[in-house]
């Protein structure tokens, strides 16, 4: 009797939702909620995995089903405030930009059929599988080969001669990656530029042709993805012999991975060289964290003006600053993703923004307000819990929206932190 009774409550709270919504659509499009409609609106994104949601290198495999399988399951309540929307990220340079352009625009299509907002994730430094011509400097047997590549990876000391042929990354395990890149080599620089001239021009313009009650559609695009030297693509002391004397077998890899509270090197071989020496910060010596956050500031700047120039509003763009961990003192300070041309992001992994570094003196000499936690997962023990920590964070210092990473390997298997995300969005003024 019990579950027949609980089987009831759930198809009435069901059916009040769709109700509420039906209502909401009805009265918004009779112009009867003018303020609200006319008020930017927060987020809580939840972010699909490629490779898990979607592939890449497949358009045919953007669908439908993403947006469904999500939205569908969080079953929000609609609050023209504080809105539920899918995030996907889009690594320009993993595969030939027409497959990217192509998921670009299956998803965007299926932002405006569904009705659900997006957050558009562009990054070019993480994955870098398609652009061989800008890293193999190493290889004449391979694509790409050129001598001069040595200028467009990073190095562990002031010359070339110290250049990396890899590079190690732990995203919950490790794995063998390309050697990480140099922030400031202009061939890097131009590669993403090139990308945001073909990218960004099909978002403005799928933008402007939202009618003016669907601009909440777009929720944000975000430019760069944990920019940061030595954090996502670091370096054991030797590792180019890991790759010239086992190419294709990583079974005796180093497995002491990247540790924050060594220091902002991890623990691990200094990396950043080539960057700073390229961006004319300092040709010797021992590197800083202030040496990388410039680099990294500067990296993030460039973007975003390229960006604004070609034709979005900065009010929509966001940067994603990595590198930033407790102890604060010794890692980058938060203030490289903080520039003119957009809103700062940053990751905040199970942490209270408020005690978060120099988070909250960032936010406060901006001239402009506004920020967000562009990736994010701090989970509560239970319902409360998970309400007390995606409030905590969305009513810090005007946050304009949580990004949750991820659904595929986290959220889903949350049924607390689904309640909550809807017991949220429902409660928000």
């Amino acid at each position: 009797m019990q579950n027949i009774v609980l089987g009831i409550h759930s198809s009435i709270r069901t059916s009040l939702r769709c109700v509420c919504k039906a209502t909401f659509s009805l009265l918004l499009t009779l112009g009867l909620l003018p303020a609200l409609a006319g008020e930017p609106p927060r987020y809580i994104f939840v972010n699909a995995v490629p490779g898990k949601a979607f592939k890449i290198g497949r358009p045919s495999t953007v669908t439908r089903k993403l947006f469904d399988s999500i939205a569908g399951k969080i079953d929000a309540p609609l609050n023209l405030k504080l809105r539920v929307g899918i995030s996907v990220l889009f690594d320009y340079l993993a595969v030939h930009p027409d497959s990217v352009e192509k998921c670009l625009d299956r998803f965007m299509a299926l932002s405006t059929e569904t009705d659900v907002p997006i957050l558009i994730n562009l990054d070019g430094l993480n994955w870098m599988g398609a652009r061989p011509d800008l890293w193999n400097w190493w290889d004449p047997k391979l694509p790409g080969y050129n001598p001069n590549n040595k200028n467009n990876v990073e190095w562990t000391g002031w010359d070339q001669s110290t250049a990396l042929k890899i590079s190690w990354r732990n995203w919950g395990a490790q794995l063998r990656v390309l050697p990480a890149p140099n922030l400031a080599s202009p061939a890097i620089i131009s590669a993403q530029i090139k990308a945001l001239h073909r990218l960004v021009p099909r978002i403005r313009n799928w933008y402007e042709k939202l009618a003016e009650d669907k601009k909440y559609l777009l929720g944000g695009v975000k430019l760069g993805h944990e920019t940061s030297i030595g954090v996502n693509a670091y370096f054991y002391k030797g590792g180019n012999r890991y790759l010239e004397q086992m190419p294709k077998n990583n079974a005796l890899d180093p497995t002491d991975s990247y540790n924050a509270a060594a220091g902002f090197s991890g623990g691990l071989a200094h990396i950043g060289y080539a960057a700073v020496k390229t961006a004319g910060i300092r040709s010797k010596g021992r590197i800083t964290p202030y040496d990388l956050q410039q680099v990294v500031h500067h990296y993030l700047d460039t973007l975003c003006k390229t960006t604004v120039a070609l034709g979005l509003s900065k009010s929509l763009i966001y940067t994603h600053q990595g590198g930033t961990f407790a102890p604060w003192q010794e890692h980058l300070s938060f203030a490289a993703a903080s520039n003119k041309f957009s809103m700062p992001g940053w990751s905040l992994y199970t942490t209270d923004p408020s005690v978060a570094g120099d988070l909250g003196d960032v936010l406060d000499r901006r001239t402009e307000k506004g920020w967000a936690a562009v990736e994010w997962w701090w989970p509560g023990k239970d319902k409360t819990g998970w309400i007390y920590n995606l409030q905590t964070t969305l009513q810090y210092k005007d946050c304009r929206f949580i990004a949750i990473f991820n659904w595929e390997n986290g959220l889903q298997n949350y049924p607390d932190g689904i309640e909550a995300l809807r017991e949220v969005v429902g409660d928000w003024k």
